[in-house]
């Protein structure tokens, strides 16, 4: 067991290596080392390579990756009209050159596919994976997990822990659900893509637009409206999927138990 988990924090060092690429070519180069080595993990530890942890292009997929897609962008296209309406941040318009704004929007979604798939192949595919008959645990400690990844960079401020759980829960328990990595990836990529897009990083990226400006008398909604949003909708998940993800577990541990 120490060895697979080893093997996880290989597989998230290998998406921590690609982020920091500054170089575009070395990047590339990079996420496609990056998915090759979590494939062949996968393979060497018999869960099935890509396609064996929910990454099969059966019957279905496509739809299973744009239903994804389209409830990330629904999810952050609603997080932005409360954060609006609510005047928690100005907005500012942007100087928009189409050839620029074409290519940085390329660049986005490439580098938030590639984030998308990378972290839900770790996070969900290959840990859930390793607990096939304590699937409420494991995606517990999938979220646990998914948190801490993310806290290299410092920032351990209480709200962005507590928004970090609650999208891990959310992620791990979709996959539970759907055992397909198409769909969860497919609402972490545009998740993140339409967070950029929407002007929500906060940066100077061109691959944007619209940018925003958090009001000062509004930090402390803006910094609990996410782990607010967050929670409801795991709410709203658990009570749509607890019938499925009951059959699930029970598939699961029946699987476990032909294994043994």
């Amino acid at each position: 067991m120490l060895f697979r988990l080893a093997g996880l924090v290989v597989l998230w060092g290998t998406i921590i290596f690609t982020v920091k690429q500054e170089n575009e070519i070395v990047w590339a180069i990079s996420a496609v080392c990056s998915l090759v080595i979590m494939h062949f993990m996968s393979k060497w530890l018999k869960l099935g390579g890509l396609p064996g942890i929910g990454l099969r292009m059966k019957k279905g997929w496509h739809r299973f990756l744009i239903y994804g897609c389209f409830i990330g962008i629904v999810y952050q296209t609603l997080r932005f009209c409360v954060m609006y309406g609510t005047g928690t941040f100005n907005l500012h318009s942007l100087p928009v050159e189409p050839i620029s704004l074409i290519i940085s929007t390329v660049i986005l979604l490439v580098s938030t596919a590639y984030i998308g798939f990378a972290e839900e192949i770790v996070f969900r595919g290959y840990l859930i994976n390793l607990f096939p008959s304590l699937s409420a645990y494991a995606a517990v400690g999938s979220a646990a997990l998914f948190t801490l990844g993310h806290l290299i960079d410092g920032n351990v401020d209480v709200f962005r822990i507590s928004f970090l759980f609650l999208a891990g829960l959310f992620f791990a328990i979709c996959y539970i659900v759907t055992r397909s990595l198409w769909f969860v990836a497919g609402i972490h990529w545009f998740w993140d893509f339409a967070w950029f897009y929407l002007g929500a990083d906060g940066g100077t990226s061109s691959a944007k637009i619209v940018d925003v400006t958090i009001r000062d008398e509004m930090r402390s909604f803006y910094e609990w409206m996410d782990p607010a949003m967050a929670f409801c909708l795991l709410l709203l998940l658990l009570v749509l999927s607890r019938k499925n993800f009951n059959v699930q577990q029970s598939r699961n541990i029946h699987h476990a138990h032909r294994n043994d």
